[in-house]
């Protein structure tokens, strides 16, 4: 696990913080002026223990300990000169101003002017006033002045002046108060975590969130730097809030938040130093009162019905590629998994997503994913799928390919088949499922033979024949005969078109002719009729009339052969 180090001294007194956003109010919190509030985190945390630091006991302000301690470093400062005397200074105007030894209490030691023209103060009630031209006199104190103290041990001495009185802050029944500074720091104190300084992006950020009363609450922690897993330095930085919510900052110098069960399940995998890598984002509303937040590797999700999981890789981008969280997938299930040579993550609307080197990206759903998996899914005899699962032309169905030579289909009113091999060569080639309809059954033995129905035909296979098509109105009057049972015997072949709207099929024993002149199709069996149709399939027409004349006519609805 990467370790962190406290910034306490970057932020509270090194230059380069961002003193641009310093508020100029002294009458107000140091807080932005916007005040719309983002969607609280999607999971609570229980919040930090109380700090024990020297804190107020009120949420107005921030007593002092019963002694304040001595002034900073002599080598850094200068002594106040005789001809500036205390009663001339603007740091003792200030404290008159205050109430005097009432509001501060009385001056402890001398006080310190130093060469870059800050001056500063304390006081016996652990108040600190400040002073140098550009910001005027403010004062500050308990916990709040503790942070400032720890910058002034510097050979410098102080480096910078509160810009603004210190103000009183609350969020609900939790009091505290705040202070901003002129290198661009912002302390906030608040009884239940302590005083703790805020800058830079980090501030920008917290500001652009409401503040106290925003999203992310009180800090609970300085801005803390992360080690890589060997333990060396990094660019990395992150500082904590009470509402469950962290910040991180990367080398580019962008402060971006993450909260709740997102941020623990990143945290759980070393955060910005583990595989998850940076926050390209910050954390993202999404539907069904979700929250999403990007990685430089793969996106973490969480909703109220899910935990948080992790997606990475070609199956996160399928995911995007769909909608993403707004999308058909609805939320991940679980974090990617591995099976076969390939991986694997399921979701909250019945979708497996699979991905294999070779096969690609592809999904699969409901009654399609449940037959997939009963025939052993990607370990089985189809292995990874070769498509998304996609709607059917010409039907209300379903299919998912499996290489070039197998598919499973699905309808609402005949369920999810495997059609394969020879039988989906056939069903290709002759009109696929717009002629044929949804497959019914799998391949199974009737008589010598080997079959698979759909819904307007069925396909005929061994017994030395090539696979032959039965079906539309010459099925029917197969049926209507008995069908396996029929005189006619078995479909010897493919029907064939006549010519003026007649279609005609031979079987072992006879024949099936449908005019669609007439809407009606005549049979006949072991007959001479019968045997001048067999003739025909050898090249020679039948007489049409003898037909008439000796065969059986049934009435059909008409239309055409596959109507």
């Amino acid at each position: 696990m990467a370790t962190t180090a406290s910034l306490l001294p970057a932020l509270a007194g090194v230059a380069g913080a961002d003193p641009t956003s310093t508020p100029s109010s002294s009458s107000a919190v140091s807080t932005p002026a916007e005040s719309s509030v983002a969607p609280p985190a999607p999971s609570s945390a229980t919040p930090p223990a109380e700090t024990s630091a020297s804190t107020p006991t009120s949420s107005s302000e921030a007593p002092a300990p019963a002694k304040a301690e001595a002034v900073a470093p002599e080598a850094a400062l200068k002594a106040a000169a005789a001809d500036d005397p205390w009663e001339q200074s603007p740091v003792y105007t200030k404290w008159q101003q205050l109430g005097g030894a009432a509001f501060a209490g009385d001056l402890v030691g001398t006080e310190v002017v130093q060469a870059n023209g800050i001056r500063y103060a304390r006081f016996s009630k652990n108040v600190t006033i400040t002073h140098d031209a550009a910001n005027g006199a403010h004062w500050f104190s308990g916990a709040i002045a503790g942070v400032w103290n720890g910058t002034t041990n510097g050979p410098d001495g102080a480096i910078s002046v509160a810009t603004m009185d210190q103000v009183p802050v609350s969020r609900g029944f939790q009091g505290g108060a705040a202070s901003a500074f002129s290198n661009g720091v912002s302390v906030y104190y608040s009884d239940a975590y302590g005083a703790f300084p805020i800058s830079g992006a980090m501030r920008q950020k917290y500001w652009a969130y409401g503040s106290v009363n925003g999203t992310f609450g009180w800090p609970t922690a300085v801005e803390n730097a992360w080690a890589d897993n060997n333990g060396g330095p990094t660019q990395i930085t992150s500082q904590n809030f009470s509402e469950a919510v962290a910040l991180f900052k990367g080398p580019s110098g962008v402060a971006y938040w993450i909260s709740g069960a997102l941020r623990d399940k990143y945290l759980s995998v070393d955060g910005p130093v583990g595989f998850n890598g940076m926050l390209t984002g910050d954390q993202t509303a999404s539907a069904g009162s979700g929250w999403y937040v990007g990685t430089e590797t793969g996106t973490i999700y969480w909703s109220p019905s899910t935990s948080a999981v992790r997606l990475e890789g070609p199956i996160n981008s399928k995911f995007w590629s769909e909608g993403g969280p707004n999308g058909r997938f609805g939320y991940p299930l679980a974090d990617v998994g591995k099976v076969g040579d390939g991986q694997y993550a399921n979701f909250t609307t019945q979708v497996t997503v699979f991905h294999s080197d070779s096969r690609g990206t592809h999904w699969i759903s409901g009654a399609l994913r449940a037959k997939f998996e009963a025939l052993g899914g990607v370990t089985g005899s189809l292995g990874f799928p070769t498509s998304d699962q996609y709607s059917t032309n010409g039907r209300d169905g379903l299919y998912v390919l499996f290489g070039p030579n197998k598919v499973i289909l699905w309808g609402a009113n005949t369920g999810a088949f495997l059609v394969r091999d020879q039988y989906l060569a056939k069903l290709r080639a002759d009109g696929d499922v717009a002629d044929y309809g949804l497959p019914m059954t799998e391949v199974g033995p009737v008589g010598p033979y080997q079959f698979q129905q759909f819904q307007a035909a069925t396909i005929f296979d061994g017994n030395g024949r090539s696979t032959v098509t039965l079906g539309w109105d010459f099925r029917e009057v197969w049926w209507y005969l008995g069908g396996t049972s029929s005189p006619l015997g078995y479909a010897s072949s493919d029907y064939q078109s006549w010519g003026n709207a007649q279609f005609y099929q031979q079987f072992d024993y006879g024949y099936v002719l449908c005019d669609y002149n007439e809407n009606v199709c005549y049979y006949d069996y072991n007959g001479a009729s019968a045997k001048s149709s067999k003739s025909a399939v050898d090249g020679a027409k039948p007489d049409i009339e003898q037909v008439r004349r000796e065969a059986t006519k049934i009435s059909i609805n008409g239309g055409a052969p596959r109507g």
